[in-house]
């Protein structure tokens, strides 16, 4: 009986080891692979309804993209403000003259009506995956990806695009694919 325990035990951990190395976004940060698409939103929620306040829908203003040195390499102003709700953000990790972004780490940043929201991800070339253990978990960059007040709260979210075929039995874990099995020589 207690063999059958620790084998059980040992298949949820693989097997959770196997969603985690699956998902873009981890407890280290997010990450998404050099080349595909970035896209991202304002969600506005209400988190109680008893109280004296009413949530007024936020506006999207524009956003930017800034690398780990605080230099903008990407940005879009809006000619005018957006409901957050009928609004999707995407980048395609280019920079400002169409040229192609190094990969690293990088901040995103978008104001909005209610304040400015960011979050920190990083930019991972699957093919030196071996290479970034130092600087590619983690982001070393303060964000805000919330904006409560009141009753109210506004926050800065990356879409996952699902992909499928990487774990076909592994599609509980929602999207994505291991950060190394891509296509690489």
């Amino acid at each position: 009986m207690k063999r059958s325990a620790v084998l059980l035990l040992a298949l949820v951990v693989l097997l959770t080891s196997f969603a985690w190395s699956a998902s873009s976004t981890s407890l280290f940060g997010t990450r998404f692979k050099v080349g595909t698409e970035i896209q991202f939103q304002v969600k506005d929620e209400t988190i109680w309804w008893w109280g004296c306040c009413s949530c007024i829908p936020s506006q999207v203003l524009g956003w930017r993209v800034a690398a780990s040195t605080g230099q903008i390499v990407y940005s879009v102003a809006l000619d005018a403000a957006l409901p957050a709700a009928a609004w999707v953000g995407s980048w395609t990790q280019v920079d400002a003259n169409g040229v192609a972004v190094a990969p690293g780490q990088y901040v995103l940043y978008v104001d909005t009506s209610v304040g400015m929201l960011s979050r920190c991800f990083t930019l991972y070339d699957p093919c030196g995956c071996n290479t970034c253990w130092s600087n590619c978990w983690s982001c070393g960059c303060q964000e805000v990806a919330t904006i409560t007040e009141c009753a109210c709260r506004a926050s800065l979210v990356f879409v996952e695009p699902c992909t499928s075929g990487c774990f076909p039995f592994f599609s509980w874990t929602g999207c994505g694919c291991s950060p190394c099995s891509s296509g690489c020589p």
